[in-house]
């Protein structure tokens, strides 16, 4: 019986333990057939369907020799064409410290998602007021930003992502608008229908 005990220990810990390892290592049990899960649907969390989300992004549009404090709060309503890439209009405001108007910002902007969280982004759009060295310190532009960052999943469907985007406007009397953001983004993706 002295030595039943050791045997019998060690095949209660394995049935507690085997069915755990197996979950952890993406691997399905059902009659004793094993299913390994692909590993493209582990490493992409779901982003497919309708996509809703708010960013603060403080920070600097550069002028000849010195910059401007600023600060943008943006909405980004769109969709997960995939897991991997989303599209959307970006909506929002930048308001410039020591200046008088602040502007309105929109954006297309295209996603790329690689890995679990890390982001390149694109958008092309236009903004009421850019500032820059001139007489007239203020002027509408057309550009776009680019930017990269990490989103990390708060639940399946809600992501908290951190980033940097670049700036860069070309204002309608020539001269160029540039500036640099971090950025604070809340995602949240809502599944589509499924036909």
């Amino acid at each position: 019986m002295r030595r039943m005990k050791p045997l019998l220990l060690i095949l209660a810990t394995l049935t507690v333990l085997l069915p755990t390892a197996a979950q952890a290592a993406g691997l399905r049990m059902a009659g004793g057939t094993r299913e390994r899960v692909p590993l493209r649907e582990r490493e992409a969390p779901p982003r497919k369907g309708i996509a809703v989300g708010a960013s603060v992004m403080p920070g600097a549009i550069g002028m000849s020799g010195t910059f401007v404090p600023a600060i943008r709060a943006q909405y980004e309503v769109g969709g997960g064409v995939t897991d991997r890439f989303t599209l959307g209009v970006a909506l929002g405001g930048t308001a410039y410290l020591g200046l008088d108007k602040g502007s309105f910002n929109a954006d297309v902007v295209g996603t790329r998602f690689f890995g679990r969280g890390a982001w390149l982004r694109a958008g092309l759009g236009v903004t009421s007021h850019s500032p820059a060295l001139a007489s007239v310190p203020t002027s509408p532009a057309l550009g776009g930003t680019i930017g990269l960052g990490y989103e990390f999943r708060l639940f399946k469907r809600v992501g908290l992502g951190l980033g940097a985007d670049y700036d860069l406007r070309v204002r309608t009397d020539g001269r160029l608008a540039h500036g640099m953001f971090l950025a604070l983004r809340f995602t949240g993706y809502i599944k589509g229908k499924k036909h």
